[in-house]
């Protein structure tokens, strides 16, 4: 498994991207673990893929109350993961929703099936 920093201390009251390059086309399986520090709102984290690194489409997220394009980082730590991916390049876009304080980080774990 490789492991790679997509945010490191960013600070959490302005928009943050991580992005990654994929190197191993198909059956890539990833997780990506979002921290906080001293956050006092809840931001918005958005997974999305891309063939290009121009055009980016975000990863769904359903939840009880319907489909969403984001997922809430409602605590300290945040998971999310997937073994369906089809892009060449990954990333993280973190919005504030409101969030003024604090810092947050995120990385990004890969398994495919040569590593």
């Amino acid at each position: 498994m490789r492991v790679v920093n997509l945010l490191n201390n960013a600070d959490a009251s302005i928009t943050q991207l991580g992005v990654y390059e994929t190197d191993c086309g198909q059956d890539m399986r990833w997780s990506i673990s979002v921290t906080s520090s001293g956050i006092n709102g809840i931001p918005k984290i958005y997974i999305e893929e891309s063939l290009d690194n121009i055009y980016w489409s975000a990863r769904k997220n359903n939840t009880p109350n319907g489909i969403l394009d984001y997922f809430l980082l409602d605590d300290i730590v945040v998971t999310i993961r997937d073994s369906y991916f089809m892009g060449k390049y990954i990333r993280i876009r973190v919005e504030p929703n409101g969030t003024t304080t604090g810092s947050l980080s995120a990385k990004l774990g890969v398994k495919t099936k040569s590593n």
